[in-house]
């Protein structure tokens, strides 16, 4: 099993055991977890975010267009306060930027001061559905989209912001959002071999372990996933619409067809991202951008299909306990020549199981 091996990682109450990939290895399906919707952002992860042009871009020209001698409301400014200062230099009047992790709050305010725009960005630490404005806002900007569009609570944040922080008829940006989902043969997003984690990501997995308190069936992303490995369309679920009536929870029930033989592992589950109205969305299926792909397996062998199968699913969100983040669940079938077989799929923020399925138990090996 070329590039793939076994090794540790520290949990709060114990030490796992995780498959991984060495670098460069050309065999197992590379993987790395979800991070946005836990606190662990680092370094890395803001110069990842930084050098997304394709992100940068839109949200700058967005930023350009509704920010001048308006008043501005930045959810999840970041350590570099990017956008704040975005809006200040494009003409805000004034700019509340928010920040929950406090060495963050700490470090935008000190990229704020050195900026020369203390007089006119006000960094507040906390939660945004914690904190209060002396007037609303008149222009809303947030980069708090998910992998998979409202897994990193956009939903039930942007609602509120819109009822308490925002005035009505206010502008946000991002305009709106989809989550993706796509019928996925493994086979083909890597040349064989059992997915393992990134080396690198290894640190990662602990620290997401360490937010939650224990390890858990963490969201799997594959970031270099093929357009090969695709078995079907593409479909819309998750519609969340920021500036309008924005309901996080739902169902939605879509069918896809199949386009092509070749045998069903699961989904793989993306982002489409409209920073503003009038834009084409950043498509994290099709382009190479920040959010990564999340793999939802459903059989470990696979189940055969052909051009023509059908799988129904029902796509459903719901707010967990912390009031935040949602909870998912996919349930359907597939309508194939040799008969129906129901498919299942759930990924909860914090209340997931450990090694659950075929797929986890692979990755999380008991010793």
């Amino acid at each position: 099993m070329s590039g793939s091996f076994i090794t540790q990682v520290a949990a709060p109450d114990r030490r796992v055991l995780v498959r991984a990939r060495e670098p460069g290895a050309a065999a197992p399906v590379l993987l790395v977890p979800s991070l946005g919707e836990y606190p662990v952002y680092d370094d890395r992860l803001y110069s990842f975010m930084l050098n997304d042009r394709i992100r940068n871009d839109c949200y700058t020209a967005a930023i350009g267009r509704h920010a001048p001698g308006r008043t501005v409301l930045d959810i999840g400014t970041g350590q570099e306060a990017v956008w704040a200062l975005a809006a200040a230099r494009a003409g805000a009047r004034h700019v509340w930027a928010v920040e929950v992790l406090p060495e963050a709050a700490r470090q935008a305010r000190e990229a704020v001061a050195r900026a020369g725009f203390a007089d006119r960005i006000t960094v507040l630490e906390g939660l945004s559905t914690t904190v209060d404005l002396p007037e609303r806002a008149d222009v809303c900007v947030s980069e708090i989209i998910g992998n998979l569009g409202g897994a990193e609570g956009a939903g039930a944040v942007l609602r509120d912001a819109g009822r308490r922080l925002v005035r009505p008829g206010g502008v946000f940006i991002p305009h709106r959002s989809t989550t993706t989902i796509v019928a996925l043969d493994l086979d083909h997003a890597a040349p064989g071999g059992k997915p393992g984690f990134a080396e690198l990501a290894l640190p990662y997995l602990e620290h997401v372990f360490s937010s939650v308190g224990r390890p858990f069936d963490v969201r799997a992303c594959i970031p270099e996933l093929r357009r090969r490995a695709h078995l079907s369309g593409v479909a819309e679920v998750e519609p969340l619409d920021f500036g309008g009536c924005l309901v996080p929870e739902g169902a939605q029930e879509r069918e896809l067809v199949i386009t092509r033989r070749g045998t069903l592992h699961g989904f793989a589950l993306g982002v489409r991202l409209w920073v503003s109205a009038a834009d084409k969305p950043i498509d994290s299926l099709s382009q190479r951008c920040n959010w990564l792909p999340v793999y939802a397996p459903l059989s470990a062998g696979g189940l055969p299909v052909h051009r023509g199968d059908r799988l129904s699913v029902t796509f459903t969100t719901t707010i967990s306990n912390d009031g935040v983040h949602p909870d998912y669940r996919l349930d359907g079938e597939l309508r194939a020549r040799t008969g129906t077989v129901p498919l299942s799929w759930t990924s909860t923020h914090h209340d997931d199981g450990f090694r659950s399925n075929s797929f986890y138990r692979n990755l999380f090996p008991v010793g």
